[in-house]
C-alpha cells in the first residue's frame, strides 16, 4: 500500500452525492475566471488536472438481504491540495452572488506544459 499512499500526497478529495457534486463544480466555474484553475477542473490534459468520477454503489451494501443493484450515487472529486484556497475563495464569492461573466478559456497553462 505504501506506493498507493505515496501517490496521494498533495491531493485532496471531496466525495458527495452526484447532484451536490455537480452543484459544487458549477459554483466554482461560475465564481471565477476561466483560467488555469478552471482548466484543471475541466480538462483532463491540463497540468494537475482534477479527476472527477461517478462512483457506483450496490444497494446490498446497505441492506444485505437485498439483491445486488448498482446505481450511480456519489461523485468523487480529486484535486491538487494547493487548490483549496481558490476553492474557498470561489465558494465564498458564489455564496455572495459575485459571479464572473462567461468568457474565453485561458489555455496558456497547457501551452507551457508542451514547452517544458
Amino acid at each position: 500500500m505504501a506506493p498507493v499512499i505515496a501517490a496521494q500526497v498533495g491531493w485532496a478529495y471531496i466525495n458527495c452525492p452526484i447532484h451536490d457534486g455537480l452543484a459544487f463544480l458549477t459554483a466554482l466555474a461560475q465564481a471565477g475566471p476561466r483560467d488555469a484553475f478552471y482548466l484543471r477542473m475541466t480538462h483532463w490534459a491540463a497540468p494537475d488536472s482534477w479527476h472527477v468520477s461517478a462512483r457506483p454503489m450496490d444497494r446490498a451494501t446497505f441492506d444485505q438481504l437485498c439483491e445486488s443493484q448498482f446505481e450511480l450515487r456519489l461523485l468523487l472529486v480529486r484535486f491538487p491540495s494547493y487548490d483549496r484556497a481558490e476553492i474557498l475563495r470561489r465558494l465564498t464569492a458564489y455564496e455572495a452572488g459575485r459571479l464572473t461573466p462567461p468568457g474565453p478559456i485561458d489555455r496558456s497553462s497547457m501551452a507551457a506544459r508542451h514547452l517544458a
